[in-house]
């Protein structure tokens, strides 16, 4: 990836810029992130510049938060690599380390004073960072990391902390489509790069393997297009789903009807349409709902409504009304029950679609049964 931000940010150094100029091999660093392909990378980067070309199975030991005991990240840490400059020590979820007890090590009498809880990791690896071993490396993986604690303080003094996130989503497009024409050879279309951004949000791992898999899909030909990712990757349904949001918004049942026919006939049943149906239909709810006390931006945000879909929420939220969406979701959850028992499938989802649409006459309706 071209960059994931800036230079210098909260801290910590972003991954772009440690790949780039990581300095001398350092006794610590923290990798905050979740993405796996973004983790990966500096993982290797380090891997890199700590051990070079030595043999990498002879100088790595990688452990789990969970199961890693204080006595052996520090003894692993304090004993030399065979045939390696350094030994490289990786903590996978090092929260969880940090929120066990622990048996404190045996030699260390000031370790064994303090044993107790999570507390005492903390200390033990603060330190230890301050007379670390000339020939350890640790690596601590998190997905979250306070810079206010001690800890945190130690690690800036001795360490560095990495960044493997991506803080600019504007960044996105572009980056996208470089590694498509760099990797592949092909051009991406903007409306294709939109598309795959919407549906995929800021999963590097997940984009790339849809570049691959577009790349295998388009063959000799050199541009990959909305329609080809409409196809292999969305398999229609992400801009189909869109589309019957604007037919219920405007009340087109013809236009919901034809949609709801391409999804029949690629062999959908009831359940797995109103499946994916359902979550889009709950997160403009949500928004709109949270529209009541905050901005439409700033609902979004809390909704979890991917940077790249925005502007389609944004003009959904606007052509709905509260109640038309309380009233669309309330009919997908009942079309839900009804294809799960056994209703006949044609007619339990045309009905669906006329309440959607028509949500009004449906209420009108089921009062007059009431009377």
């Amino acid at each position: 990836m071209a960059r994931t931000g800036g230079k210098k940010e909260s801290g910590g150094t972003r991954l772009g810029d440690f790949r780039k100029q990581p300095g001398e091999p350092k006794p610590v660093y923290v990798l905050r992130g979740t993405d796996p392909y973004l983790m990966d990378q500096a993982r290797r980067a380090i891997r890199q510049l700590v051990l070079g070309d030595a043999d990498p199975g002879m100088a790595i030991l990688e452990m789990n938060g969970a199961d890693a005991a204080l006595a052996d990240v520090l003894d692993a840490l304090r004993t030399p690599a065979f045939l390696a400059p350094r030994r490289l020590v990786i903590l996978r979820e090092a929260e969880k380390f940090f929120g066990q007890r622990a048996e404190a090590d045996d030699g260390d009498e000031a370790e064994e004073k303090t044993a107790g809880g999570g507390g005492h990791q903390r200390d033990a690896l603060l330190r230890y960072l301050e007379k670390p071993s000339p020939t350890g490396c640790l690596v601590l993986e998190v997905a979250a990391w306070n810079e206010s604690t001690n800890l945190a303080k130690g690690v800036a003094k001795a360490g560095t902390l990495v960044l493997c996130e991506i803080t600019d989503p504007a960044i996105m497009p572009g980056w996208l489509q470089r590694e498509a024409r760099k990797t592949f050879g092909k051009t991406l279309t903007a409306a294709a790069t939109q598309m795959l951004l919407e549906y995929l949000g800021m999963d590097v791992a997940g984009l790339l393997a849809a570049l691959d898999m577009l790349a295998l899909y388009t063959g000799a030909e050199k541009t990959i297009d909305a329609p080809d990712v409409d196809a292999l990757v969305t398999r229609g349904h992400h801009e189909r789903v869109w589309a019957i949001c604007d037919a219920v918004a405007e009340r087109r049942i013809p236009r919901a009807l034809e949609l709801l026919d391409a999804f029949l006939t690629e062999g959908m049943v009831a359940a797995q349409i109103v499946g994916i149906l359902r979550p889009t239909f709950r997160q403009l709810l949500r928004v709109k709902a949270l529209t009541r006390r905050m901005s439409v931006d700033a609902a979004m945000e809390k909704a979890g409504v991917t940077y790249f879909a925005r502007d389609r929420v944004r003009r959904a939220i606007a052509a709905f009304s509260g109640a038309h969406l309380a009233d669309a979701y309330q009919t997908l959850v009942e079309a839900d029950l009804d294809a799960k028992s056994g209703t006949d499938e044609r007619t339990a989802l045309e009905t669906m679609i006329h309440r959607l649409c028509l949500p009004e006459a449906a209420r009108t309706a089921a009062r007059g049964v009431a009377d």
